[in-house]
């Protein structure tokens, strides 16, 4: 006799399933995992349009996808995100067999149709595309090629138009065809241009299956910006790389510069909210300040020094590790990739982070900085934070060089103290200090004691305070007020911030 309470079990089929072996990988183990379901109805990629007006970039969004992705296999997921400008009726016409379209009856922001089709999407890759970006010859192969060739890799963008974070590169088309043609020459599969990065901004995303399981889905306190900032970091904070593939170019169809589409005054407060919520998760972490440190001018000497084919690098206060990984990309772009990266932090809320990136990581007082590496020896020496920020600069510029092999590089910058700040203050203007409180440590004094050391060959370059014109224009007004015979050398002397210096140890 029925029970009254019997029904039908939900049957999974495993009959066909045939688990891997397990490897001493746990990234491997992971996408194991997954993989083993790997079927022939399974297809490489899940394409996600999401579009919400704005019909005729979506036309072309879509017309790019179906041109020029004829060498993966892939379903397209359709997201009429609450148009009412006649999307869903031209995603219904999409001459597509493998297709799905999801209809979203009002706007509620773009979690809603991704928290659906993240557990809907049938492909071993999911990647989500906005419906003002326009891809291009070759560009879904070589970011699979990128994706597949390390098991740590959880994360890719390519390069791009209209995109900040040193993401942009600008192809000078005239029109969308000489778009694509240009794209289509610059689109050649390099793995020397694959960059590591702590952040990456989002003109597509694009995950493994595993990956996405395994970090989740977007974090619902991000009611707006810094959401895939948030994103990057745990990525990062579950083992994996974000990588930037410079060998790979998109169009990205909006001119976020002049706020097109955006109420100025709506966007900046969804930036100071997001930023709120980002220190707060991350106990003080600063997404901009902590991670977007590049130090372009402190580092640029390694464009063109002489340097071995194998390095052991030393960064000191670089908070979350921008610069050790920019290290790492300068001296790739120049084919040495055996560069071994060490990190010492003063600060203990970066210690984690610099571990995603950093081989060897201590944290200590910058006292005691000699004691862990009075047996070390690096070909790079760099330290972030201004060298007359510290305490005694003096010794600690010494126990720095000490670390050096013969012919080891040591980057280190100074603070400007005859800068802006202090002509304003000396003319009588109540002007805030430098919060650093940088000792008066002259450049000079500090150039004489690297030779004392034994530095016979040193270079400087200048780091500009950020002054709007407005700004310069004021001061510069208030210096000619104060000594006619004033100029623009004058003028840019103190608009320096940071003096960047170069010593190589004989």
């Amino acid at each position: 006799m029925m029970n009254d309470y019997y029904i039908e079990p939900i049957v999974i089929n495993s009959d066909t399933l045939i688990p891997r072996l397990p490897s001493v990988h746990m990234w491997e183990n992971r996408k194991n995992a997954y993989f083993m379901y790997d079927t022939p109805d399974v297809p490489t990629c899940s394409i996600v349009v999401t579009g919400y007006n704005r019909l005729d970039k979506t036309k072309y969004c879509v017309e790019c996808i179906l041109k020029y992705t004829q060498d993966v296999d892939y379903e397209l997921i359709l997201v009429d995100n609450g148009s009412d400008d006649g999307t869903l009726e031209f995603f219904q016409s999409v001459q597509y067999k493998n297709k799905k379209i999801i209809r979203v009856t009002q706007n509620r922001g773009a979690f809603l149709p991704f928290r659906y089709y993240a557990n809907i999407f049938k492909g071993k890759y999911l990647v989500n595309i906005s419906n003002d970006v326009y891809v291009t010859q070759n560009w879904l192969s070589n970011l699979l090629k990128c994706y597949r060739s390390d098991p740590k890799i959880g994360f890719i963008e390519p390069v791009s138009s209209n995109v900040s974070n040193l993401q942009e590169v600008d192809l000078d088309f005239s029109n969308f065809d000489d778009m694509q043609k240009k794209a289509a020459e610059f689109n050649k599969s390099a793995p020397s241009k694959w960059e590591e990065r702590m952040r990456l901004i989002s003109t597509i995303n694009f995950f493994s299956r595993d990956v996405l399981d395994n970090i989740g889905i977007n974090d619902a306190a991000y009611l707006h910006d810094f959401a895939e900032d948030d994103l990057c970091i745990r990525i990062r904070r579950m083992g994996y790389k974000l990588v930037l593939c410079r060998d790979t170019w998109i169009c990205h169809d909006h001119d976020f510069r002049n706020m097109e589409d955006k109420d100025p005054g709506a966007f900046q407060a969804s930036l100071e909210r997001g930023r709120a919520v980002y220190r707060e998760k991350y106990h003080g972490i600063d997404p901009w300040d902590d991670i977007n440190n590049f130090e372009m001018a402190l580092l640029a000497p390694l464009d063109s020094a002489r340097l071995l084919k194998s390095i052991n690098a030393l960064t000191v206060d670089i908070r979350c590790g921008t610069p050790a990984l920019e290290i790492r990309n300068r001296l790739k772009r120049r084919r040495i990739t055996d560069v071994t990266s060490h990190a010492f932090t003063t600060d203990a809320k970066y210690f984690l982070d610099l571990q995603t990136v950093c081989a060897g990581v201590k944290y200590d007082r910058i006292d005691f900085i000699q004691q862990h590496y009075a047996n070390d020896t690096f070909d790079i020496v760099a330290i972030g934070e201004p060298i007359n920020t510290y305490p005694m600069p003096i010794r600690l510029l010494q126990n720095l060089y000490g670390f050096l092999k013969s012919g080891g590089m040591l980057l280190f910058k100074v603070r400007n103290t005859d800068n802006y700040r202090a002509f304003l203050r000396s003319i009588g203007m109540d002007v805030p200090s430098d919060s650093d409180l940088p000792s008066s440590t002259p450049l000079n004094e500090v150039l004489e004691c690297l030779k004392l050391f034994g530095a016979n060959d040193c270079a400087i370059s200048a780091e500009l305070d950020d002054l709007s014109e407005a700004d310069q224009k004021f001061l510069f007004d208030k210096l000619k007020a104060a000594n006619p015979n004033a100029n623009q050398k004058t003028l840019n002397r103190l608009c320096i911030k940071n003096y960047c210096v170069r010593a190589i140890r004989r």
